[in-house]
């Protein structure tokens, strides 16, 4: 009997699509998703060098993550 793939492929396509984003590419999503995130990270990169917004930046994402599902505002 032929083994049943434990792994969705358009999962692991999706998962290794992600993992090969940079850091960079990353902040830019997040910055183009939402005007009060492009606003404070527009902030941060004045306050500070940019390298620095944008580990600011990906800490609060992982942050978010680690904190679980939230309920939508919409």
């Amino acid at each position: 009997m032929p083994a049943i793939p434990t792994v969705n492929p358009t999962k692991a396509a999706l998962d290794a699509a992600v993992l090969d984003l940079t850091d960079a590419q990353i902040v830019d999503a997040l910055r183009k998703a939402d005007p009060v995130v492009r606003g404070a990270y527009k902030d941060r990169e004045a306050y500070t060098w940019p390298r620095e917004a944008q580990r600011t930046l990906l800490e609060a994402l992982a942050r978010r993550l680690s904190g679980g599902r939230v309920p939508s505002s919409g």
